[in-house]
């Protein structure tokens, strides 16, 4: 039985810091839903943790209409007001295509529990979100899982990071395949999925840096976790109660085509 771990409170993010860095982008449209996710998402920020902003933006209806597409993403990764500030925009029309092929970062990023532009327009896409569940989340989660094995195995130092981020996007899929609900914090994840070891990660990496490595000691025995994980996704798509893909495509579409034409 794993002794309870007391875990230092989970950092808020800046949402104002976000909108203003935002607001002084030269974003390609209209930033009409922002969340942020990383670690502050997850439940295992640092003090130096940077700022993950992904969202949508809604592109000029005319831009649609003329020779030229607009582009289809926007990136900008830079040092604003003394915070590291990672942001990635889609534009609407791809991010609900993706949404309703199973891409879990669209997901994520519209069901983060951190907001920057709250309304009716950000329930009624959550409420898409949500209905847009299936079991083509299942190749993010799995091949999102094995990406980060990797990405740890080639590191010159193990890193907690890393393996936090191993156990998040398995407990997340694990969890998203067997319910139909999102749950992104790995504090809540890890002791209701019996992962309750994860947690002292958690305490190591939002009391040191952001990039703070783990003995290797800690390292062999989290690592020793993988091959359950791995399986526990598996079954988890085998056995899960999801359609095969989402059910609401026709709603998505109809729902943006009313937006592009009011904003017209």
């Amino acid at each position: 039985m794993t002794a309870a771990i007391d875990l230092p409170p989970n950092a808020l993010p800046d949402l104002e810091l976000g909108r203003r860095f935002i607001a002084q982008s030269p974003v390609p449209g209209l930033a009409i839903q922002c969340g942020v996710t990383g670690s502050h998402d997850y439940g295992f920020s640092s003090a130096d943790s940077d700022l993950d902003l992904k969202g949508l933006f809604l592109a000029p209806t005319r831009k649609l209409l003329g020779l030229h597409r607009p582009p289809e993403t926007f990136d900008r990764l830079v040092d604003f007001e003394a915070t590291e500030c990672d942001l990635t925009l889609t534009e609407l029309g791809k991010g609900l295509q993706l949404l309703v092929n199973g891409n879990g970062n669209l997901l994520e990023r519209l069901l983060s529990k951190f907001q920057l532009y709250p309304g009716p327009e950000l329930l009624q896409l959550q409420a898409l979100a949500r209905a847009s569940v299936s079991r083509r989340c299942a190749r993010h989660y799995q091949g999102f899982f094995k990406g980060m094995c990797r990405e740890h195995e080639k590191a010159e130092r193990p890193r907690a990071k890393t393996l936090l981020y191993a156990y998040r996007v398995a407990l997340t899929g694990i969890h998203l395949l067997r319910t139909g609900e999102l749950i992104a914090d790995l504090r809540i994840l890890a002791p209701q999925l019996g992962y309750p070891d994860a947690l002292e990660l958690i305490k190591i990496k939002a009391e040191g840096a952001e990039k703070g490595a783990v003995s290797p000691e800690l390292d062999a025995r989290h690592r020793a976790a993988w091959p359950a994980l791995e399986a526990e996704l598996s079954d988890a798509l085998a056995r899960s109660p999801l359609p095969e893909e989402a059910a609401n495509e026709a709603d998505c579409e109809a729902w943006l085509v009313e937006l592009r034409c009011a904003r017209l």
